[in-house]
């Protein structure tokens, strides 16, 4: 599997950001977090306090934390959006639980069921999609 280093942007409540930096390691580096003002269009009708951080990282280390984190223990939908420089990981998007929104470079989108996904297949998909980003 591919281990070169890439770097995404992760976007999620700021209660979250604790999780991420216990997350930290040498294969997952993470910038400062910035304030996101919050979004109509993805922030679910509650009080959150949304924040930005670019990490450092590698496709292993990030599918780990989208299957394993996000969708498990959070139980949360997550949006990964390979249109923008750097791709964009959000856990605020308004995805269902347990699925994975994917939106590729060329703009076209393709819902995945993260129970159907063996975490090494879904890295080569993955980081074939990022790759094509940039």
């Amino acid at each position: 599997m591919d281990d070169t280093p890439i770097t995404i942007r992760l976007e999620l409540p700021h209660e979250a950001l604790a999780d991420e930096t216990a997350a930290a390691s040498e294969t997952f580096r993470l910038g400062e977090a910035q304030a996101l003002p919050p979004d109509p269009d993805t922030v679910e009708a509650r009080f959150i306090d949304p924040v930005s951080i670019l990490v450092v990282t590698t496709v292993a280390a990030i599918v780990w934390r989208v299957v394993n984190h996000y969708l498990v223990k959070d139980g949360r939908g997550v949006l990964i959006d390979a249109r923008s420089q750097p791709p964009t990981i959000s856990r605020l998007a308004d995805v269902p639980e347990g699925f994975i929104l994917l939106i590729k470079p060329d703009g076209s989108s393709e819902m995945r069921d993260a129970r159907d996904q063996d975490s090494a297949a879904f890295s080569g998909y993955l980081s074939a999609v990022l790759k094509a980003s940039v």
